[in-house]
């Protein structure tokens, strides 16, 4: 006799749910009324829910908030071929915005019929924004290239410029008037070559040195030189926490916070106030996947706020641009080099109205950390 194997029975709805809960892409699925079966885990991290909404909600009331992927949802049951490996941005829900790409697949019912729709979906934003910091370091490298040549050959007039103004003064020892035509020649001159100096720091790539660094320190330290180049200015932390070493160029985060203390000091009133608040948060759900810059888990965030006049909303989308100022005698330059370090340690920057009246600067970075390995030769 042949010996028939028994046909294994097919797992139970917990073990479906335990399934696509700990699966790592976001999942939504919906049934043929329309009405929404379930978002696991990692989907309602993307899509920014604390939990999932109940089941059976209509499911363009319970994604409410991103439009786009009701409509993605809404077509598939008019679709024969379906979207596969698609990429679209989500709604507003997210401040920074979240790119995400998806598959859609029909569910098929006991009758073979479709009873309902799925999308499988994961978090690009890092992925993409990483490529874009690629991109823009090329185009930086070239343009630095191009940059080193005409400032050399901006240069080298100018200097001979300035040192025939040298001689010509001399020359002028008993005619003031002259003198003073000869050194606006030569201020003008020296303005001209500062400008042509900092354009060329600009568009130098920024090379972080990353390694274990302590926050704190290097803030206090920067606090002490804002308020040493502005005595009218008073600045307060008004919220701390324990930030342990994390992975950072302490240099270039100190120029960072040095930039926009010193900014908010001359912004603020006289006498001016400017708050320093440090947290740390829980990072968003695409962290939690191997990245160029590791793995972490959470982000320090400081926030710098004045209560200055603040930022003309319409030009807030144009501050981080370079050469772009609202200062008389501002070169443009600060923040734009700036947004390049934060860029450059995995981080973002942003600016809104504080709460004190003025601008408010908030800066998040990922906190890596090293990664400890065991003694050699302990298992030997």
């Amino acid at each position: 006799a042949v010996a028939v194997a028994a046909t294994p029975e097919w797992p139970g709805p917990v073990f479906l749910r335990g399934l696509l809960s700990g699966i790592r892409c976001g999942v939504v699925a919906i049934d043929r009324k329309g009405a929404l079966v379930l978002i696991n885990r990692h989907g309602c991290e993307i899509l920014g829910f604390d939990e999932s909404p109940p089941e059976g909600t209509p499911f363009d009331r319970a994604l409410a908030d991103h439009p786009k992927l009701v409509r993605v949802l809404r077509e598939a049951f008019d679709l024969a071929n379906l979207p596969n490996r698609s990429e679209l941005d989500l709604g507003p829900r997210r401040r920074e915005g979240t790119r995400i790409g998806f598959t859609v697949s029909h569910v098929q019912g006991d009758d073979g019929e479709i009873a309902g729709a799925a999308v499988f979906f994961k978090d690009l934003t890092r992925i993409e924004r990483s490529e874009e910091q690629k991109r823009l370091k090329d185009r930086l490298a070239a343009l630095g290239g191009m940059a080193a040549r005409l400032a050399h050959e901006v240069r080298n007039p100018l200097a001979s410029i300035e040192v025939t103004c040298g001689l010509l003064r001399r020359r002028l020892s008993d005619n003031p008037d002259g003198q003073q035509l000869v050194d606006r020649i030569t201020d003008e001159v020296r303005r001209l070559n500062t400008t042509v100096t900092t354009s060329l720091e600009f568009v130098k790539p920024v090379a972080s040195d990353l390694q274990p660094g302590e926050l704190m320190p290097l803030l206090n330290e920067s606090i002490r030189v804002a308020e040493g180049r502005h005595a009218g200015g008073t600045i307060f932390i008004t919220r701390r926490c324990e930030v342990p070493p994390f992975r950072m160029d302490p240099d270039q985060l100190r120029q960072v916070f040095e930039n926009l203390l010193i900014n908010a000091t001359e912004a603020a009133a006289d006498p001016g106030l400017v708050e320093v608040e440090i947290e740390r948060v829980p990072a968003p759900a695409r962290a939690s996947d191997h990245d160029a810059w590791g793995e972490f888990e959470e982000l320090v965030v400081v926030r710098v706020s004045d209560d200055g006049p603040g930022i003309p909303e319409e030009v807030r989308e144009r501050i981080f641009h370079p050469f772009f100022t609202t200062k008389s005698q501002g070169s443009g330059v600060g923040l734009s080099t700036v947004k390049k370090i934060v860029d450059s340690h995995g981080g973002l920057i942003d600016v809104d109205r504080s709460s004190l009246g003025g601008a408010r600067f908030t800066v998040r970075l990922p906190m890596i950390f090293e990664k400890t390995t065991e003694v050699e030769g302990q298992h030997r």
